[in-house]
């Protein structure tokens, strides 16, 4: 039985035309968008679950004391949040990275630092039982140098 999910944004102007229908995308990639939602939502940002994200956007601008403290903090968080939001996911492994990201910006001639998190979740599919891998990269705390 195959089975449509919505692709995301939802474009909801789709929804007030006649013989419309929203775009839907496979199983994989509702996972995906799932996974990438999780991650860039804040706590407390979505009406109807006050749980939905991850404690990642509270600990932007943290001045972090211990850096690998901040990371599993981070992780846990991700993880907890992908274990009860994700169901379709089973044996889920979550890491996650630190770099810097340094760019020459058009202005000036200045640098830009960007603290860089790489993001790589691992889990199962309960449906099929096939691994299913999903990384992304998400920039924080841009500081400019001159």
């Amino acid at each position: 039985m195959v089975k449509h999910y919505y692709e995301l944004p939802i474009r909801f102007s789709s929804l007030l035309k006649r013989n419309s229908d929203l775009n839907t995308c496979d199983l994989k990639k509702s996972i995906a968008q799932n996974l990438y939602l999780i991650i860039t939502s804040k706590f407390e940002e979505h009406r109807y679950d006050k749980s939905y994200g991850c404690e990642l956007w509270d600990m932007d601008f943290e001045l972090i004391a211990n850096q690998n403290l901040w990371l599993e903090r981070i992780r846990k968080s991700v993880a907890n949040s992908v274990t009860r939001h994700e169901v379709r996911l089973y044996e889920i492994a979550v890491e996650i990275e630190i770099g810097q990201d340094e760019n020459l910006t058009s202005l000036k001639d200045s640098k830009s630092v960007k603290k860089k998190l790489s993001i790589y979740i691992k889990g199962r599919i309960r449906e099929t039982g096939e691994e299913f891998p999903f990384s992304t990269t998400i920039y924080l705390s841009p500081l400019s140098l001159d």
